[in-house]
C-alpha cells in the first residue's frame, strides 16, 4: 500500500508539480487549494504526511497547522510546511505552529524528496 500525501496549495501549479513528483516516487497525492478543504478531508480520510503552504486565503496554514496538531485523530500525522516566506523567523514560527518541517519555494526537487522520505520512509 502505498503512503497517502495531502498537498495544500492555492496554486494549481504547484499542486500538479507535487502531485507530479510524488506520484513517480510511489505516493499517493490528494490536492486541495485551501485550508477548509484539508481540515474536511482529514476528518474523512486518513493521511500519512500533509503538505501545507501558509500562504492560503481566509484560514492560512499556520492556523490549519495548529487544527490538525491539536486534533487527537490528526496530531500525529508530520506536517511539512512549504513556503515561499522566506523571513528570517519563518521556520520558529512553522514550529510554533506545530510543523514537523519547513521546505522553501521554489522546491529544491532533492531537499523536498529527501524532507518527504525522512517522515515517509520505504
Amino acid at each position: 500500500m502505498s503512503k497517502t500525501i495531502l498537498a495544500v496549495d492555492d496554486y494549481p501549479e504547484t499542486l500538479e508539480f507535487l502531485q507530479s513528483l510524488l506520484t513517480k516516487f510511489g505516493y499517493e497525492v490528494t490536492g486541495v487549494g485551501t485550508g477548509e478543504e484539508a481540515l474536511d478531508l482529514l476528518v474523512v480520510k486518513k493521511f500519512d504526511l500533509v503538505l501545507l503552504d501558509l500562504m492560503l486565503p481566509r484560514v492560512d496554514g499556520f492556523e490549519v497547522c495548529r487544527r490538525i496538531k491539536a486534533d487527537p485523530t490528526t496530531q500525529n500525522i508530520p506536517v511539512i510546511a512549504i513556503t515561499a516566506y522566506d523571513v528570517p523567523d519563518i521556520i520558529s514560527r512553522c514550529m510554533a505552529a506545530g510543523a514537523n518541517d519547513v521546505v522553501l519555494k521554489p522546491f529544491d526537487v532533492q531537499k523536498l524528496l529527501a524532507v518527504v522520505k525522512k517522515y515517509l520512509p520505504a
